[in-house]
């Protein structure tokens, strides 16, 4: 009897989950470089990172149809091992585990709501690991110095294109909804209150300019209006959080502050433009090749 070989989806649904405590020691790793570095991550941290993953874990389960949940369940076994081998904190085994009940739960709700909820989720976590590491820097050669909060918020601008599908009344609901999962987040690690103020007007501002945009943007090709919304509101994120949350501090010279903004919309940017590419695949082809 003929085996079916396992599809990609079926594998991502075993090696992701598998590989998922690791990412606690990569953030773990990052937060090294902010102004108070500590040793171990808050608690919330590894099941927020497991939140992170679980509406691409939804999305390779709908895809995969056979064998979704035997190769889910592997994959949460094999991260156990994953867990001892590399020695990591048993809290890190949360990030799985959260991962793949998200996941479950996204796959038993019906589009556009499924997709909708997904991509809110990730927004939102991805705004709160953003401003956990706001504080940190890392640096990539002479010039370039990236906010390590970065790479998690270059990929809310693309999270909060995929919402506009259920209209401005959802993508509004989910920009307060982040605003506010922000500031009891910063409130419970002892954040300054100027960062969680800054934080908040930060998000409101450049998200409600990039809604407004990709907006009046419509009819465009999808892809033209991802980025033409997240051109305006990669480098006004940036500017106004720099700006306000770091303007007056001892290390926050002018040549510092245009190198984390530099290097902060490049990134910002091109994060946008690869997840556009890579989380929505099929819309970004078909668009692509209709308006070639």
């Amino acid at each position: 009897m003929q085996r079916r070989a396992m599809s990609w989806d079926q594998l991502s649904l075993i090696v992701i989950p598998a590989v998922l405590p690791l990412a606690g020691e990569v953030v773990a790793w990052l937060a090294q470089f902010g102004q108070s570095p500590s040793d171990v991550l808050p608690w919330a941290v590894p099941p927020l990172l497991g939140l992170l993953f679980a509406d691409p874990v939804a999305g390779a389960f709908r895809r995969a149809r056979q064998g979704s949940l035997a190769a889910l369940t592997l994959g949460v076994v094999l991260s156990g091992f994953t867990l001892l081998l590399a020695g990591l904190p048993l809290a890190y085994a949360s990030t799985p585990l959260v991962a793949a009940a998200g996941a479950l739960v996204l796959t038993r709700l019906q589009d556009p709501i499924a997709e909708g909820l997904g991509a809110s989720t990730v927004f939102i976590v991805a705004t709160v690991l953003a401003n956990y590491t706001l504080d940190a820097f890392l640096p990539l050669g002479d010039f370039f110095l990236v906010n390590v909060g970065t790479f998690f918020f270059g990929i809310t601008f693309t999270q909060r294109d995929r919402v506009h599908r259920l209209g401005r009344r959802w993508v509004y609901t989910m920009i307060v909804a982040a605003g506010v999962a922000n500031v009891l987040a910063a409130a419970s690690l002892g954040t300054p209150l100027r960062f969680i103020a800054v934080s908040f007007l930060t998000i409101v501002v450049a998200e409600t300019a990039d809604t407004e945009i990709f907006a009046r943007l419509k009819g465009r090709p999808w892809i033209q209006r991802v980025l033409g919304s997240n051109a305006v509101s990669a480098p006004l994120d940036t500017v106004l959080f720099t700006v306000l949350a770091f303007v007056g501090a001892p290390f926050a010279t002018f040549a510092w502050m245009t190198q984390v903004i530099v290097t902060d919309i490049l990134v910002k940017y091109s994060a946008g433009l690869l997840a556009a590419l890579s989380i929505l695949p099929g819309r970004a082809r078909e668009e692509l090749r209709r308006f070639a």
